[in-house]
């Protein structure tokens, strides 16, 4: 395979180094040396990092996914010397392209050139300058070790749904006819089972007067459906069908065939027009457990059961999602362990690999039964009675922010008049966590429609007060607590409502903080610690306490919560990901180097994020870095960001006044 362009908005600098994931795995110097490490761990060490968005990945998680088998200090042995024979291999760009700290490790942005990071960085308007097919992801390294697998199965996962989702976004903007053709046997190839893919084939062809193209497509879906499925497409693609034949048979005896060319293309895919024919109000899951043969018995399992209710429970206080517990245990793996399992939208399943009297290792993965149990999600967990509780605090967050998101992925390109309450919510969601200003009409509309229709539902409820706090970060015209105000009086009153609603007990609190109301946030923070009786950096309530010592003025203390938070590597939590305020407190904690080590991390696949770019300014100009915060200066005055004293008092009020002085300072301002 060729190599992949470098994306817009590389750096100018050539790469020191170039990674090529896609096939068989591929290290080239800038002058073309192979420095490809020969060991496999090595080879599957350097994969995990290039896959890690540049983000710091913690020594604990990389030990996790290489050694899973082993005890956690004979894990730890056998990482650091593989750390060691990869910076050998490297030499002397080691260093370079490297970054080895106590903790963690990460390749440095900047130097290095990854291939996969092109495919990730392409748009419906470039997806088709990608090679079809895309050669397998490592296709080299699939034994390396249990845990490894797992996770190269959800790495091949994340691209196979981001490229299905740039091409289902190029079909929907309406493209030339030949395009949609190409695109449509492209999606067809990475699944042969997409409706929206068939029914497009069909249709286009029909445009184009190929009668003949459009009933062989017509019987090559079907075909594929009973040899894959034996059964028949959905509704819509069955309807298309029919409609197709029943125009056919008119035509032969002379009737003029066009009815079908001017119909508009069909509303949606099979699986987004089963779920909106139910005009449910939420998405159904239920957690099970489930025991490999080798993975034991005894106490070890006693936790396993536990952390099976606790993660259910805490899932459910959510209030988002309709959420079940089965109380049996399976001796199968998720996907043949429930024979109702149809029943509901998606399976959690808990497989235990192993146990002992005092813990258990398991992977936890979230299966939607709609897409044949397709995995959309996946973690490897070591619980102990000690961290268990937290772990089902966190892990509940970040299964619900996945479900929600494959859940608005298959409702894409659904116009949004066929869409229930719940998809209108969905779509406003996805484009929420895409921080588009331009969006932002668009989302409140999305959001009305479906609370006119729906006013109780208190996932509509969640996403508009998330919505609020995503826009927060990158809100520098209105002072944050006046923007954020109405919000905090309408959680305040759905509290009243729904006392145990845990997801509007976090957004109150981080609403409360930033609204300058500390006292009240504290006492709902006490009342969550109180309900969650672990001083574990792992649960959500450390996103909570890293923002309360900030605006206590301990910006040291705030650091070093966010790092061991974020340190774990355990995905998106539900709510606004405080990343922002982690680049802050590092910066005036004075860590300025770890500042803009994760500011980089970030900016890398979000560049015009200016609640990052704003820190890490200030940190560029305490280190002297020029050229670096020219570039930071630069993008903040294209993203009409006001550096201006009133502007920054108005951002962070929350803060002290001497941190708001001390980042006044560092960014040169002055008050005139």
């Amino acid at each position: 395979m060729q190599s992949l362009p470098s994306h817009e908005g590389a750096p100018p600098n050539q790469p020191l180094l170039h990674i090529f994931l896609l096939g068989h795995m591929r290290v080239l110097s800038s002058t073309g040396l192979s420095l490809l490490p020969t060991g496999t761990k090595t080879k599957a060490l350097l994969a995990i990092l290039a896959l890690s968005n540049r983000r710091p990945v913690a020594r604990t998680r990389l030990a996790e996914l290489l050694w899973s088998t082993r005890a956690p200090e004979q894990a730890r042995a056998s990482l650091r010397q593989e750390i060691h024979r990869l910076m050998e291999v490297l030499h002397p760009l080691g260093p370079e392209v490297l970054d080895v700290q106590r903790h963690t490790l990460a390749i440095r942005p900047g130097l290095t050139e990854i291939d996969m990071e092109y495919v990730l960085h392409t748009t419906p308007q470039t997806v088709m300058t990608l090679p079809d097919p895309l050669p397998p992801l490592l296709e080299d390294l699939s034994a390396v070790d249990p845990g490894f697998a797992v996770w190269l199965e959800q790495e091949r996962n994340r691209l196979l749904d981001y490229k299905t989702a740039q091409l289902e976004a190029l079909l929907a903007s309406a493209p030339p006819p030949a395009i949609i053709m190409a695109a449509a046997q492209r999606l067809l190839r990475l699944n042969p089972l997409n409706e929206e893919a068939w029914r497009t084939r069909i249709l286009t062809a029909l445009h184009n007067g190929e009668e003949g193209t459009a009933l062989q497509s017509a019987e090559s879906c079907l075909r594929t459906f009973q040899d894959t499925l034996a059964t028949t497409p959905g509704q819509e693609t069955m309807r298309l069908i029919a409609d197709l034949r029943a125009a056919h048979h008119h035509a032969r005896q002379g009737a003029p065939f066009t009815t079908l060319a001017d119909q508009p293309p069909p509303p949606s895919s099979a699986s987004a027009g089963m779920y909106e024919a139910s005009s449910s109000l939420t998405l159904s899951a239920t957690v099970f457990l489930a025991c490999t043969p080798t993975a034991g018995a005894g106490d070890g399992m006693a936790l396993a059961m536990q952390f099976r209710n606790e993660l259910g429970l805490d899932m459910a206080m959510h209030g988002v999602l309709d959420v079940s517990v089965q109380n049996e245990q399976f001796a199968a793996g998720p996907s043949q362990s429930l024979p109702a399992r149809r029943q509901w939208d998606f399976l959690i399943g808990i497989t235990v690999t192993g146990s002992t009297a005092t813990s258990l290792t398991c992977i936890v993965q979230a299966l939607d039964t709609r897409l044949n149990d397709t995995i959309v999600w996946g973690h490897r967990l070591t619980i102990t009675a000690t961290n268990l509780r937290a772990l089902a605090n966190r892990f509940a967050s970040v299964l619900i922010i996945s479900l929600f998101t494959t859940e608005a992925r298959r409702l894409a390109n659904r116009p949004i008049a066929a869409l229930s309450p719940l998809g209108l919510g969905l779509r406003a969601f996805s484009l929420s966590l895409q921080n588009n200003p331009a969006h932002s009409q668009t989302i409140d509309q999305l959001l009305d429609e479906a609370s006119r229709r729906a006013p109780e539902n208190q996932f509509l409820f969640f996403v508009r007060a998330h919505t609020m706090l995503l826009r927060m970060s990158e809100e520098w015209q209105t002072p944050v607590a006046e923007y954020l105000r109405p919000m905090v009086t309408m959680l305040q009153q759905n509290l009243a409502v729904f006392p145990n609603n845990m997801a509007t007990r976090y957004l109150l609190v981080v609403g409360l903080f930033y609204t300058r109301q500390p006292e009240e946030a504290r006492f709902l923070l006490a009342q969550m610690h109180a309900a969650l009786p672990s001083d574990s950096h792992t649960s959500m309530l450390a996103l909570q306490d890293g923002l309360s010592a900030l605006c206590r003025g301990d910006a040291t203390l705030a650091a070093r919560i966010y790092a061991d938070f974020f340190g774990l590597d355990a995905d998106v939590p539900l709510v606004n990901a405080p990343d922002q305020e982690f680049i802050l407190a590092c910066f005036l904690a004075n860590q300025h180097e770890d500042a803009l080590r994760h500011a980089r991390g970030i900016l890398a696949s979000s560049p015009d994020r200016s609640a990052i770019l704003v820190p890490a300014l200030a940190s560029a100009n305490a280190l002297g870095h020029q050229s670096l915060a020219l570039d930071y200066r630069q993008r903040l005055h294209r993203l009409q960001t006001p550096l201006s004293v009133q502007g920054i008092e108005g951002h962070y009020a929350h803060l002290p006044q001497s941190m708001r002085h001390k980042l006044c300072h560092a960014l040169h301002l002055r008050e005139h």
